[in-house]
């Protein structure tokens, strides 16, 4: 059976899921932070909020996604292995030997 992922595929996933989490967290602290220290409001902890909430549905969706499309890559593989099962099977079946022409059933020629 061969390898399906590669360890940088894998290592790519980790980091994308990562990244879609930390990004919101990390745009919500500082747009919050930056509110507060303009118009001195306590905005900080809602946008915080929001980047989790937000972080959390991208990277839902993300997983929905790889998920998927893992699924679709098994299936296309199964129905590849389906393919070669069946053209193996195809040229590889023996068939009754049909009786000669040539001498008879009867075995006209024979004494």
């Amino acid at each position: 059976m061969r390898y399906k992922k590669s360890v940088f595929r894998s290592l790519a996933m980790v980091m994308q899921l990562g990244l879609c989490v930390l990004t919101p967290v990390i745009l919500g602290i500082a747009a919050g932070s930056f509110l507060d220290a303009r118009f001195g409001t306590k905005t900080t902890l809602v946008l915080l909020i929001f980047g989790v909430l937000g972080g959390g549905r991208g990277a839902y969706l993300m997983a929905k996604r790889i998920i998927e499309q893992d699924a679709r890559e098994e299936k296309a593989e199964r129905e590849r292995q389906m393919q070669d099962v069946l053209a193996d099977a195809g040229s590889s079946a023996s068939r009754p030997k049909r009786p000669s022409r040539i001498r008879g059933e009867g075995g006209e020629g024979s004494a």
